[in-house]
């Protein structure tokens, strides 16, 4: 992705991007974990006669913990829905404009989820909740991996406004446009050809 080495938000969003990556890895285990974890209790409760009895807990804290931790994976890898049809006709001078004040907008946007999850496990910690399941969770624990992932998006996101507009102030709105333009059809193909394990030749075409 191309943005200048020199600044030190770019560094700054390499490592942002270093940790979004690693936690995206985390959210897939998470996932595939609380899958397994279902299976297990569904042939438990036929075949053994008994159950966790905390499948819903377990399983509603698990999806709201991948989601939250894939956010920034996904912002990073610019796989979030996004309507291109229009923007993609525009010069792209100021297409890069156009994504500055996107991510501009997404950045206050995040903040405001920010503030209000971690608002959320404050007090939760503040009034010792709990679940009210049979396992009696300390709400600010899966609230606190939930708010982090939310946190570490919203980070993310700052960090890209802000190299964005220190790009724009600088006249360089062609390397916004090439850090946060929408995928292309050619990186989704090779996505999914190396996702079944399929590496095209040297010039051969996809």
């Amino acid at each position: 992705m191309a943005v200048p080495s020199s600044s030190a938000s770019a560094r700054a969003r390499r490592f942002t991007e270093r940790v979004a990556h690693g936690m995206t890895a985390v959210a897939g285990w998470a996932l595939l974990a609380c899958a397994l974890f279902v299976t297990f209790d569904v042939l438990a409760r036929n075949f053994l006669g008994f159950n966790s009895k905390a499948t819903v807990e377990i399983t509603s804290y698990c999806l709201a913990f991948g989601i939250a931790w894939g956010l920034a994976g996904a912002f990073v890898a610019r796989v979030h829905v996004r309507i291109d049809v229009f923007i993609q006709r525009l010069p792209e001078r100021l297409r890069g404009y156009l994504h500055a004040a996107a991510v501009v907008a997404m950045a206050v946007f995040a903040g405001f989820l920010a503030y209000g999850a971690w608002q959320i496990v404050e007090e939760s910690w503040a009034f010792g909740a709990t679940d009210i399941s049979v396992l009696r969770t300390p709400l600010w624990i899966p609230q606190g991996l939930w708010a982090f992932g939310i946190i570490m998006f919203t980070l993310l996101v700052i960090v890209d406004a802000i190299l964005a507009l220190w790009l724009v102030a600088k006249g360089r709105s062609h390397e916004v446009e090439a850090m946060l333009r929408p995928r292309s059809y050619e990186e989704e193909a090779a996505e999914a050809l190396e996702a079944v394990g399929y590496a095209p030749k040297p010039g051969e075409r996809q």
